[in-house]
């Protein structure tokens, strides 16, 4: 995977749309801890995975219709991809490159199983599902934050947000991959389970 530096054309674009104010978890602190992820679990990380990481929530209105946030950030990321080349400050990507990381953003609703090539991203993409429990505890409350102007009311949202935690137990499997299947399916499980039931 390329390293991640302060010259990185791609990366500094992306982070720029993560720095929006009314952003609380899916900030640039989310897409660097992806990509720190893809270090340790997938090493051999490809171009167009590393290009979805970047602009997976490249637009992130709290409340959008599922699938609108995911949609727009493909199309920004084809945008800021043609933006670079014509400033030549990037080389033209591979057409696959940028067509598979469009096919993983979409991806990253979490609605149906990803397609085989948006399986690893996606599973990046819900480790924190699986992270010690006060981190997880951590996450929803940067969530919450995301999502005061849309329930004011902590009840209103904490019933929403258990909604959530339900449907995502309800699922054969959170995770697509065997791998983190077997290395963080039953912690994902326990901390979802122990939300609900706070």
């Amino acid at each position: 995977m390329p390293e991640v530096t302060a010259h990185d054309p791609l990366l500094e674009a992306a982070l720029a749309h993560h720095r929006q104010p009314h952003r609380a978890y899916h900030d640039e602190r989310h897409v660097l801890e992806l990509l720190e992820l893809a270090r340790t679990y997938a090493p051999d990380l490809l171009a167009a995975e590393r290009l979805a990481i970047l602009f997976h929530d490249a637009v992130y209105v709290p409340g959008a219709a599922k699938g609108s946030n995911e949609a727009l950030s493909a199309l920004l990321m084809r945008a800021t991809v043609f933006a670079l080349v014509q400033a030549g400050a990037i080389t033209v990507p591979d057409a696959s490159d940028i067509d598979t990381a469009d096919i993983i953003i979409r991806a990253t609703t979490h609605a149906e199983p990803p397609p085989p090539a948006a399986a690893r991203v996606c599973d990046l993409d819900l480790w924190r599902l699986a992270a010690p429990w006060d981190d997880f505890r951590r996450h929803a409350e940067d969530i919450r934050r995301e999502f005061r102007f849309l329930h004011p009311s902590d009840a209103a949202f904490w019933d929403a947000r258990r909604a959530f935690y339900r449907s995502m137990l309800a699922k054969p499997a959170i995770f697509a991959t065997e791998d983190f299947r077997r290395r963080f399916e039953p912690q994902a499980r326990a901390n979802l389970q122990r939300a609900i039931e706070a």
